[in-house]
């Protein structure tokens, strides 16, 4: 037995040994991850801020070959729903549980008009509307003064859209410019589901700096070889949001890809295989996607791939590769082998891999992520907005009934002898590229193409006689 002299001496040179840095190496056991703090960014819950806000928008919900001859039970923005196409072709969206003892209808029977739940036969029209009460004699219907909760739906070039907010504040559909410019563009619709929160989705796209390192240099050449040349950033505020920027010099070229961001869920992204090798500026896209809350633990990626002159130069779009839960595009879902996604992880492996939701607390920041603090900054605003009872702003309509928006792809000839070619002239030329971009929005897609190509190049002439 050890003498209590001896132990006493032990013990007490335990606890005066020095402590060691929490910053310094294995440093492991005093950073302990901090608690988990409910946001209302990242909310989708009725009733709740987050939630609130996202219900003043239309989202895309399901793929319309999705929906055949029986309903569907599905969940959205934390509710349970069933969705139906009855006979005459009505798309019903309605709260899943029937209005009068709560069965499913994702059991009902699709009527000619609207849908009967299984269990007592009540009736209800495709706006909620109550038609029969089962064994009720019709002359007591107009006795129950209650409606099944309906949401208005609309189909849209192969997809199925919802507005979940109030129905005095519905806005205009979301249509925008690029669903038909170039003239041609064919509109392919995908869904995929991810199980994690809908912000941090959205954030990949507000942070072009991953598709440097896990789209090019982490993962090999899942984009073209030239997104491995670390670009200069920017991030430049729209009508709509803001414009997520990478501007690289590629040999003799400069190659700008501005992303459009749009609040809340949007995002339209220009192909990734583009070399920047030929010269081009296309305010158009290849992808437009929304994210959408099923709850707070799980979303849809769901929005449509662009076919048209601009996205097929590289590569034809064959639209069989694309739809429910697939995708052309590498790492896009969990389909993979483990082992196959840790050799090569895609934004599925890195979305997921934070989280079902991400602990923001435990983030440091850098100044590469000055997208990300934008975008919750914007997001934050406008879910107080909504708080306090304001009404989002609607998007500016033109005379072609489109909403204008920003994202442009821009490769030009510019010697490197020119002043163009630091980090941080890039990131200048980029910014007043894409001011260009934003004060031509008035003019017509194809118009405004032109008008702001030219002032662009004879911006880029005044650099190589400068």
């Amino acid at each position: 037995m050890m003498p209590a002299d001896e132990s006493s001496r032990r013990d007490h040179t335990m606890h005066d040994q020095p402590r060691q840095s929490r910053t310094g190496r294995y440093s492991a056991y005093y950073n302990r991850p901090a608690a988990f703090e409910p946001s209302p960014l990242t909310e989708v819950g009725p009733g709740t801020a987050g939630g609130e806000y996202l219900r003043r928008y239309w989202h895309p919900i399901m793929i319309e070959s999705e929906l055949e001859d029986l309903p569907i039970a599905l969940r959205l923005l934390g509710e349970d729903l069933v969705i139906f196409r009855d006979r005459s072709g009505e798309i019903g969206l309605l709260h899943q549980a029937c209005a009068h003892r709560g069965a499913s209808l994702e059991y009902g029977i699709v009527q000619e008009h609207g849908i009967m739940c299984c269990y007592h036969g009540w009736h209800f029209g495709c706006d909620g509307t109550l038609i029969a009460a089962g064994a009720e004699p019709a002359a007591n219907l107009g006795r129950y003064s209650f409606c099944q909760g309906a949401y208005p739906v609309r189909a849209y070039q192969g997809m199925i859209f919802a507005y979940m907010g109030p129905p005095e504040q519905m806005p205009v559909f979301p249509e925008l410019d690029t669903f038909t410019h170039p003239p041609g563009n064919r509109l392919i619709p995908i869904k995929m589901t991810l199980p994690c929160n809908w912000l941090q989705i959205v954030e990949n796209a507000c942070d072009p700096i991953h598709n440097a390192y896990l789209h090019a240099i982490s993962s090999g050449a899942q984009f073209s070889p030239a997104f491995a040349v670390l670009p200069a950033l920017d991030f430049v505020e729209t009508p709509l949001g803001f414009l997520s920027m990478a501007t690289r010099r590629i040999k003799e070229n400069v190659f700008i890809r501005a992303s459009d961001i749009i609040l809340p869920n949007i995002g339209q992204f220009a192909s990734g295989q583009n070399p920047g090798e030929e010269e081009c500026f296309n305010i158009t896209c290849s992808l437009t996607r929304w994210v959408v809350p099923i709850d707070e633990r799980s979303s849809y990626y769901i929005g449509f791939v662009h076919s048209n002159a601009h996205t097929t130069q590289i590569a034809e779009i064959d639209p069989s590769l694309y739809g429910v839960d697939r995708m052309n595009f590498i790492g896009q879902t969990a389909d993979r082998p483990y082992k196959e996604r840790q050799r090569q992880p895609g934004d599925y492996d890195a979305l997921v891999s934070q989280g079902a939701i991400a602990n923001r607390k435990n983030e440091h920041l850098a100044a590469t992520d000055r997208g990300i603090v934008m975008f919750r900054r914007m997001l934050g605003r406008a879910i107080e907005a909504v708080r306090i009872g304001d009404v989002p702003a609607i998007p500016r309509l033109y005379s072609d009934g489109a909403v204008r928006t920003y994202n442009h792809e821009l490769v030009f000839r510019l010697p490197s002898q020119s002043n163009i070619g630091d980090l941080a002239s890039l990131e200048q030329f980029g910014r007043t590229a894409a001011q260009i971009v934003i004060d031509t929005d008035s003019l017509s897609p194809v118009e405004r193409e032109r008008v702001a190509g030219d002032r662009i190049r004879h911006l880029l002439q005044g650099e190589l006689v400068s």
